[in-house]
C-alpha cells in the first residue's frame, strides 16, 4: 500500500507539472514516460474502484497530495479518484492547453487511431517526421490560413473528442474537456478559436462527423459562441469550414442572418448601420458573402439561391434602401 500511495502522489504531480512553464523542457522520452504512468493510474482506477478498503486509502492519500499541491501551486485544481480513470485523457487536455508545451512534444502527441492515444515508439517515429515539415512551415498560414501550431493543437483536440466520443458514456467528459479549453482560454480567445478551426476542419471523414457535429452543438450552447467564433476566423475558414461541412454550413449562414438583423439603414448617410458596437458592418458582411460565391460550386450555387430567397422573403425589392438582402445583392452584383 505505501507503494501505491506513493506512486499516486508522483502522478498527482506529474499532472500539476504539466499545467506549469516546466514542460518546456520536456522531450518525447519524458512525454512517453508520463503517459505510461497516466495508464498506470488508470490501471490502479480498474482494480481497485470496487474495493473499499484500498479505494479509501487512496483517496486519503489523494486529498493529502491535492493539499499539499494546492498550497504549493494556488491555480492548481484537485484530482479526484473519479478522474484517475481518465488519467491520459487528463494529461493530454493540460499539454493541449499549456502555452508552454513545446510544439514537437504536441506534435507527438498526434496518435495512431488504432492506439486510441496509447504512445509508442513507432507513433513518435512516425510524429518525428511530420514535425520536421511542420518546423519548415512554423510560422506560415496553412492552406486554410489557420496559424500552424493551433491547426496541430486542434487535430489533437479532433483526436481527443474523437477517441472519447466513439465510446459510450463519455459525452459529459467530452464537453468537460471543450469547457475547460474555453475556461482557460480568457484572454487569448482568438487563438481558442483557430485551434477549434482546426478540430472541425481536421474531422473531414464520415468516421468523425459525430466530433463535428458535437463541438458546433456545444458552440449553440453557449450564447454568442458560436458568433464571436465566425467573427473571429477569417472569411476564408469560414468558407472552407462551409464547404466541408453542410452543418456548419447551417451554423454559419444562421450568424449571417443574425448579423444581417443587427444593421438598420440610416436614411440621411443612405448606409445600412450597425445597431450596437458587437454588430459587423455593412461591408464586412458583404466581404463573407463574396467569398462564399467565390468558392466555387455548389455553395456558390447554394449562396445565390439563399440570398435570392431572403430578398423575396423580405419583399422582393429592387431599390436600395429598403431590404438588406436586396441591397446586398446588389452590392455583390448576382
Amino acid at each position: 500500500m505505501e507503494a501505491l500511495l506513493r506512486h499516486l502522489k508522483n502522478i498527482l504531480e506529474l499532472l500539476a507539472v504539466s499545467q506549469t512553464d516546466r514542460v518546456r523542457e520536456w522531450d518525447h522520452h519524458t512525454v512517453q514516460r508520463a503517459f505510461q504512468w497516466a495508464e498506470y493510474c488508470e490501471q490502479l482506477h480498474s482494480r481497485f474502484q470496487s474495493n473499499p478498503t484500498v479505494r479509501s486509502a487512496l483517496e486519503s492519500g489523494l486529498n493529502d497530495t491535492n493539499q499539499r499541491l494546492q498550497d504549493t501551486l494556488p491555480s492548481y485544481s484537485p484530482v479526484m479518484f473519479s478522474d484517475l480513470a481518465q488519467c491520459q485523457h487528463k494529461l493530454l487536455v493540460h499539454l493541449l492547453r499549456n502555452p508552454y508545451a513545446p510544439n514537437s512534444v504536441i506534435q507527438m502527441l498526434c496518435p495512431d487511431p488504432k492506439t486510441e492515444f496509447q504512445i509508442d515508439q513507432s507513433s513518435f517515429i512516425t510524429c518525428r517526421s511530420a514535425f520536421n515539415l511542420l518546423c519548415c512551415t512554423l510560422d506560415r498560414n496553412t492552406h486554410a490560413g489557420i496559424q500552424a501550431e493551433a491547426e496541430v493543437r486542434g487535430k489533437l483536440l479532433g483526436k481527443l473528442l474523437n477517441s472519447l466520443l466513439t465510446r459510450s458514456g463519455n459525452d459529459e467528459y467530452a464537453r468537460t474537456v471543450l469547457n475547460s479549453i474555453l475556461r482557460d482560454s480568457a484572454g487569448k480567445i482568438e487563438s481558442l478559436y483557430d485551434i477549434i478551426a482546426a478540430a472541425l476542419l481536421s474531422s473531414n471523414d464520415e468516421s468523425n462527423a459525430v466530433t463535428q457535429n458535437f463541438i458546433l452543438a456545444w458552440f449553440r450552447d453557449h450564447d454568442g459562441c458560436l458568433s464571436k467564433l465566425c467573427q473571429t476566423l477569417s472569411p476564408g475558414v469560414c468558407t472552407v469550414l462551409s464547404r466541408q461541412s453542410p452543418e456548419f454550413k447551417q451554423a454559419y449562414w444562421g450568424v449571417l442572418k443574425h448579423w444581417a438583423s443587427c444593421l438598420e439603414y440610416d436614411v440621411l448617410e443612405s448606409v445600412w448601420a450597425p445597431t450596437s458596437d458587437a454588430s459587423v458592418t455593412f461591408n464586412v458582411l458583404a466581404d463573407r458573402f463574396k467569398d462564399l460565391l467565390n468558392s466555387g460550386p455548389p455553395l456558390k450555387e447554394d449562396t445565390e439561391t439563399e440570398l435570392k430567397a431572403l430578398k423575396l422573403e423580405g419583399g422582393d425589392f429592387n431599390v436600395k434602401g429598403i431590404n438588406i438582402w436586396t441591397d446586398l445583392i446588389i452590392q455583390l452584383k448576382l
